[in-house]
């Protein structure tokens, strides 16, 4: 599967076309125009790829015929029919419709906004009430006015720690107060996120939801960026007695005796043996990916080389060596992993609902009031045979009850409205994709070639590469050639290139075939005007 993907989008590479501007026809097969526009849009693609070397438009325009000869006779064998290559086909446009369901420009405000917030670090402390995400509002209005209740407390003057603490259902509040400590963008899930980096130092936010519920949080300071860091270090643990003896003798040792190496110690002694066995080393990171005593040492250290002074955190006795710094790259550098970041994060959601919103503008879609509202009178799960009205549609195409009703039943604990919301926007989605090739051009002509590059690769399995395994046939086509191109080898030590060669006759043989079986009739005209085409 994999081999057919490369070999597949190999040949969308080199024949990927464009919007057809021109409707001169180049050549006909069996009375089917292909246009000149078309070729040679692909023809100049050809050479930019190709070393940005000259390629003879003759010898280009046989092969571009060649091509579409091999797409005639797939659809002729109707290997277009079969169900396995339709499977494949459809992954195929899952894939390729991806970039058409993100709004670009929201996109690109999102990733900006992230960059300008990884060259900050926000320090917060919060409360949290957990809250199923299909509450009752009575449940909702109860974890929101307790909120607002721990939140007058902070304002009126209260240690947020304690507040924390008698009202957040943090698992870990009971040891931190609340306090998160600093981080930056891409960190936190996006609702967090915006809150730490809104709300101003020292105040305290408004109840917020966030998957995990709700919270209010107060951000205690911000900072600018420090980057990542790269670090090794050397660890004796809480629970070992002699931890402070031993750390205090490895730092003298590394102190005074240049032949002593971080490394080795580390890989000898260290009792963090993860990273001891890599000499200590630990993966870079930044604010928020390591405990806060931790991370604080190791941004502290100035040089690259140079080591701490052992100090204590929850976990033991430390000296860590600084290996590498890295400041924030610059936008462009980011711009990429951001985008692919973004896109996947829970801020995507809003790229989402920018697509949708302008779909809505863009279709006719009409709702039955009254056929929604038949789902509040009679109860759809055992009378489902009552509810057969159009309840949605959506241009020209009509939606029917009961396919709301299949939707209802993965969302049971939504009221019927609830769930419609979701019903509507995922089925004027579902439209839009459904026509995509008829009001996208772009898109009609890259599934276009993707789709002609399956066939092709199913004919040549069938007619080339299956038959090349043929034993006989491959010993046949040996000796044929024995006493030219294989003088003096033996078929067993040469069989791949055997092999090659003979996939390489079929094939030839296979074209000659097609152009007899086909009616190929080139435009003399657009032909001569090729020629005089300068690139």
């Amino acid at each position: 599967m994999k081999l057919k993907y490369v070999l597949v989008t190999l040949l969308f590479i080199v024949l990927k076309t464009f919007s057809q501007e021109s409707k001169k026809v180049l050549f006909t097969i069996d009375n089917e125009p292909f246009y000149t526009q078309e070729f040679l849009t692909i023809y100049k693609k050809n050479l930019k790829i190709v070393d940005n070397s000259k390629i003879d438009i003759q010898d280009y325009l046989l092969l571009f015929i060649n091509y579409k000869l091999k797409v005639k006779e797939a659809k002729f064998l109707g290997l277009d029919t079969i169900q396995k290559f339709k499977n494949e086909l459809k992954k195929y446009k899952e894939a390729l419709i991806l970039p058409y369901l993100k709004d670009k420009d929201v996109t690109e405000k999102l990733v900006i906004e992230a960059y300008n917030r990884l060259k900050k670090e926000v320090n917060v402390s919060h409360i949290l009430i957990p809250l199923k995400q299909m509450a009752s509002a009575k449940d909702t209005l109860e974890v929101y006015n307790t909120l607002i209740e721990a939140r007058n407390l902070i304002i009126e003057g209260n240690d947020f720690a304690k507040i924390a603490k008698r009202y957040s259902k943090d698992p870990t509040v009971q040891q931190d107060g609340g306090e998160v400590g600093y981080f930056t963008a891409l960190q936190m899930v996006y609702p967090f996120e915006n809150k730490a980096f809104s709300t101003p130092v020292g105040q305290v936010s408004m109840p917020f939801k966030t998957k995990f519920g709700y919270h209010i949080l107060k951000v205690n300071a911000i900072r600018d960026s420090r980057g990542e860091v790269e670090v090794a270090h050397i660890m004796f643990r809480k629970n070992n007695a002699n931890a402070k003896k031993l750390i205090d003798s490895v730092y003298n040792e590394l102190l005074n005796n240049s032949n002593v190496s971080f490394a080795e110690i580390a890989k000898k002694l260290s009792e963090d043996r993860t990273s001891g066995v890599k000499g200590g080393k630990l993966n870079k990171f930044g604010s928020g990916r390591m405990i806060e005593d931790f991370a604080n040492v190791a941004f502290s250290i100035k040089n690259e080389g140079d080591i701490s002074k052992p100090f204590q955190t929850q976990f033991g006795w430390h000296i860590i060596k600084l290996l590498k710094k890295y400041p924030i790259k610059n936008f462009e550098e980011l711009k990429d992993k951001l985008t692919k970041e973004v896109e996947k994060d829970e801020r995507s959601n809003f790229i989402d609902k920018s697509v949708i919103k302008k779909l809505f503008e863009q279709y006719k879609v009409v709702v039955n009031n009254e056929a929604l509202q038949q789902f509040e009178v009679d109860d759809w799960k055992t009378n489902s045979e009552k509810f057969q009205q159009i309840i949605l549609s959506i241009n020209e195409k009509n939606i029917f009850q009961q396919k709301f009703i299949n939707y209802l039943k993965s969302y049971i604990f939504m009221s019927p409205n609830e769930a419609f919301k979701n019903f509507k926007e995922k089925e004027v989605l579902n439209y839009y994709k459904e026509h995509i090739e008829l009001t996208n051009p772009d898109f009609a002509n890259t599934y276009k070639e993707f789709k002609e590059g399956l066939l092709i690769f199913d004919l040549l399995e069938k007619q080339v590469w299956e038959k090349a395994k043929n034993s006989a046939g491959l010993l046949s086509y040996f000796n044929l050639n024995k006493s030219t191109k294989y003088r003096h080898k033996k078929l067993s030590k040469i069989k791949s290139t055997v092999i090659t060669d003979y996939q390489n006759y079929l094939e030839i043989a296979m074209v000659k075939k097609l152009h007899k079986k086909y009616e190929v009739k080139i435009n003399k005209s657009e032909k001569k005007r090729l020629k005089k085409l300068n690139f």
